[in-house]
């Protein structure tokens, strides 16, 4: 047997007092008994055990105990795994203990417990004695890991609680919980073993890659704009200190760093001469307004003239050519052969020859103007480009020179509301020293090589292959499903249900069951019946074990199964266990054998499984069930998991 079963859950009470409940590897172990007994209190040991978050055993064992432990063992090795029990009102205890070796023996108390150490150590060492590989999470908004498999995700299937057995809406432990549902549908691929821990770690460095590429590209062009309002910013404030006298005429095609290292300069400069701005800046300033306005509309001007020259060169040039079109039929006459001798009468005549001569002469005109035409038009277009770039450049002329204006307007109207141009510089002196220290961090901040975060992301897809994935999980998928509906043929169902198969999706995840016959597909909430729904949540959790087990999946050999019988014998105002021998049995009692009758049958199949049933029949008359019952707690024994004679803590 190499996968992991239980040995031994046991209690630590006051005095040296031990609880121990002993289970067989391998095979079928039932508890059975009265309500309020502490039957299922041991699937709550084992998870608390398992690292759980939360104490949830039951006041009366906290009042009791000081510590529980459960044995492990693989065949090949053991483990021992202990905790300490919270008083009443304490939500957990962090402190543990944890062993591994040969014939480990059980502590009596706390003393002996060996292996001290933190909740977080143990859930290590025993995902690495389970074979749960270090596969990372990833950090969510809040900076929490998310999606890392740990111990904590097995319990989803080795446990098939009360909530579970018979429900129609929560298919596995856990997936009630919404906190929890998120980690369990990212960690079941790496479980079905549709992915490792290499490609997992891969594809997960992949997205987180893929996010900061994101980030980076949009910081990028945030920070390209706010580098070129920096810019614009300095140089107003240069322009607006030359005016002032403090720095020559700022460049303006100065770089970022030239213009910062000029701000700085002036912010250490000592003021001791004080001018106001010139108004004769202003003046030279409308001046080269004025200009630049007539220029431009020149420039307009002629744009449009070039303009209409081109449509009209056009328009005369259709006209030329339509005309050259009729005369090319006079090129066809022979004009040069044309007689001095009327072709009838044979007298002299020069009426011919003068009219060949003018068709020639209307010939050679229309070519000359054509080929005038062909050679002036290029030359328009090409100057009406020229204008176009003049307009281009004075308009970007008029926007800098109205900037400029309206930067000394400004100045001049600040210079206004200040008593005089100390107080002015000193204004502006403030702030610009406020500009550098508000943009120092912005501007010094050196931006990622993207082209590095790039390369690494596509070396990352090269070896992620999400289709292999894809694939591996579809057959885990296709697996269960097999698996699911070979049991699910020897659970006793009802209508819709006979006959009918388990689809499995691991998506959800989800099952879907197909009704025999007309191959109808059902939601678990179609089947309606909670004998369906046990034998679905059966059928699933012997499935899942039975691949874990065919996959060689880091899941423990163990299904803890909550009272299968509580969709027959429903426990409403029944206090003691319900025994079964001897007695006519309806269809509820048959239908209850035959989960049993699967229990043993199952279990003998597979290979290191082993079966926790917690129950309340008591099937007397069958051999193997009383031969596998290991514990029983009834009314008349007074027995139970922990019992009333034993001290209450002093802390409570």
């Amino acid at each position: 047997m190499n996968r992991w079963n239980i040995t031994k859950i046991f209690f630590v009470g006051l005095s040296g007092r031990r609880r121990d409940v002993s289970l067989d590897v391998g095979a079928v172990n039932i508890i059975t008994g009265a309500s309020g007994t502490g039957k299922s209190t041991l699937i709550k040991a084992i998870d608390y055990c398992l690292g759980s978050g939360k104490c949830e055993l039951p006041a009366h064992v906290r009042r009791r105990s000081v510590a529980v432990g459960v044995k492990w063992t693989n065949g090949e090795a053991e483990m021992l795994i202990g905790r300490l029990i919270p008083p009443v009102g304490q939500a957990t205890s962090g402190r543990m203990f944890v062993a591994s070796g040969h014939h480990l023996t059980l502590p009596t108390t706390i003393d002996q417990f060996e292996g001290a150490t933190t909740l977080d150590a143990v859930k290590a060492f025993i995902e690495r004695a389970f074979g749960i590989g270090d596969l990372c999470g990833e950090p969510d908004a809040s900076g929490n890991l998310r999606g890392r498999a740990t111990v904590r995700h097995v319990t989803l299937y080795i446990f098939v609680t009360k909530e579970v057995i018979y429900s129609e809406s929560v298919l596995l432990h856990g997936l009630e919980v919404a906190d929890k549902a998120r980690d369990i549908v990212e960690t079941m691929p790496y479980f079905l073993r549709a992915t490792d821990e290499a490609s997992a770690i891969d594809e997960r460095r992949l997205r987180q890659l893929q996010r900061t590429l994101e980030k980076e590209e949009t910081r990028e062009r945030t920070r390209a704009a706010a580098d070129s309002a920096l810019k614009q910013r300095a140089i107003s404030l240069l322009t607006e200190a030359h005016r002032i006298g403090l720095v020559p005429s700022p460049p303006a095609d100065g770089t970022e760093d030239e213009l910062i290292a000029q701000l700085k300069g002036i912010s250490n400069t000592e003021l001791d001469v004080y001018t106001y701005p010139s108004e004769d800046e202003l003046g030279s300033l409308h001046g080269r307004r004025r200009d630049t306005l007539a220029a431009l509309a020149a420039a307009q001007r002629r744009s449009r003239a070039t303009r209409a020259a081109i449509r009209e060169a056009s328009g005369f040039e259709t006209a030329v050519s339509r005309q050259r079109e009729k005369l090319m039929l006079a090129e066809h006459l022979d004009l040069d052969k044309i007689g001095v001798t009327c072709p009838l009468c044979d007298s002299p005549s020069e009426r011919g020859r003068k009219t060949a001569q003018a068709l020639q002469a209307t010939l050679a005109q229309v070519r000359s103007e054509s080929a005038a035409v062909e050679r002036v038009k290029p030359k328009l277009v090409e100057h009406d480009r020229t204008l176009d770039h003049e307009v281009a450049t004075l308009n970007a002329e008029l926007r800098r020179v109205d900037d400029q204006i309206q930067t000394w307007l400004r100045q001049s109207e600040e210079t206004k509301r200040l008593t005089d141009v100390a107080q002015l510089r000193a204004h502006l002196m403030g702030r610009i020293s406020f500009f550098l220290e508000s943009s120092s961090d912005n501007q010094r901040q050196a931006g990622r090589d993207l082209n590095v975060l790039r390369d690494e992301i596509a070396a990352l897809s090269a070896r992620v292959d999400r289709d292999a994935k894809e694939v591996k999980l579809r057959r885990a998928e296709a697996k269960v499903s097999q698996f699911a509906s070979a049991a699910f043929a020897d659970l006793p169902t009802v209508a819709p249900c006979i006959g009918a198969e388990l689809n499995f999706s691991a998506r959800q995840p989800e099952v879907t069951v197909i009704e025999g016959g007309n191959g109808a597909v059902l939601r678990m909430p179609d089947v309606g019946s909670d004998q369906n729904y046990l034998a679905i949540h059966i059928a699933l959790a012997f499935a899942l074990q039975h691949y874990f087990e065919f996959s060689n999946s880091p899941v423990p050999g163990l299904l803890v199964l909550d009272q299968i019988s509580r969709p027959y014998f429903p426990t409403s105002g029944e206090e003691d266990e319900t025994e079964i021998e001897g007695r006519e049995e309806d269809e509820d009692v048959q239908a209850m054998r035959k989960h049993v009758e699967f229990l043993f049958l199952e279990t003998a199949r597979r290979k290191g499984l082993q079966v926790l049933l917690i129950e309340h029949a008591y099937f007397a008359d069958d051999p193997r069930y009383r031969a596998a019952t290991r514990e029983r707690w009834t009314r008349a024994s007074g027995e139970a998991l922990i019992p009333l004679n034993w001290p209450v803590r002093a802390d409570e």
